[in-house]
């Protein structure tokens, strides 16, 4: 793919951006409104259509772009629905802000290496809870970011994250997948339309939970088109394994919002 960066002046922008920037290899960052977030790991993989998923965490932060324009080398964020290029971020309370809406806006610049990394720049300001709370990350910058599968690989799914349901019987495959770890662990998937969430303590054991708002357990189910957020009246959570030391924890799902029952729910993350 052409280049867009040379080298020469991605080190300078690591330079210009600020004196708390450090020159990591690899590394995704963002001012988020006015806090520089620095990612502590970050990767990126290709979906089984095509798609690039590139993914930044903290402790407690992610920032995920998904670009499906692989044809280009600058994509845009936002405007006109659907938009299949996709960048959210998830903040330490597990609220997930996208730019899966006509309201938000923003634009990738990136490029693949010839050694299966990504570096790039990318900003957007993007949206949640009915386009009343907005975000804006800018400055931000990719750099040698390890892409873990070949074009037209299969993923090893055993070593990935995965997120599951039903939505009113339909399938809801998600192509992006967050945990967060704050006061309450949230579980969340993402697809061009909407989102899914199941919030929890951290150090839950296994066995089965009542769902219900203004409890420890709690889910959501978040419409993208008009970020509008149906918290669950009713349902149950399971959780079948939670390794504290490893981080990794799994379960199944099933709630009621207002106009959508949610089933068949599965997990699998680490966090």
């Amino acid at each position: 793919m052409k280049r867009l960066f040379p080298i020469l002046l991605l080190s300078l922008f690591i330079f210009s951006c600020s004196n708390d920037i450090q020159d990591n290899s690899p590394a995704l960052q963002a001012v988020v409104d006015t806090v520089l977030v620095r990612s502590a790991d970050s990767r990126a993989v290709f979906n089984d259509d095509g798609s690039l998923l590139i993914q930044g965490n903290t402790d407690s932060q992610t920032i995920n772009i998904l670009i499906n324009s692989l044809n280009q080398t600058q994509v845009e964020l936002g405007g006109d629905n659907p938009n299949t290029n996709i960048a959210s971020y998830t903040d330490e309370f597990g609220n997930v802000f996208s730019t899966a809406s006509s309201s938000a806006d923003g634009q990738v610049n990136y490029e693949i290496n010839g050694d299966n990394t990504v570096s790039g720049t990318f900003n957007f300001t993007a949206l949640r809870n009915a386009n009343q709370d907005t975000i804006t990350l800018s400055r931000g910058f990719m750099f040698g970011i390890p892409i873990l599968t070949e074009l037209g690989d299969t993923p090893d799914m055993s070593t990935n994250d995965s997120f599951t349901a039903r939505v009113n019987s339909v399938i809801f495959n998600p192509t992006i997948i967050a945990a967060v770890e704050a006061n309450l662990l949230t579980v969340a998937g993402q697809t061009q339309q909407a989102s899914i969430s199941v919030l929890f303590p951290p150090d839950t054991p296994p066995g089965t939970y009542d769902i219900a708002p203004g409890t420890d357990f709690r889910a959501t189910y978040t419409l993208l088109s008009n970020n509008t957020v149906l918290e669950a009246q009713s349902g149950t959570l399971t959780i079948v394994a939670n390794d504290t030391d490893a981080d990794e924890v799994s379960g199944n799902f099933v709630f009621e919002v207002d106009g959508f029952s949610i089933t068949d729910g599965e997990f699998s993350v680490s966090y």
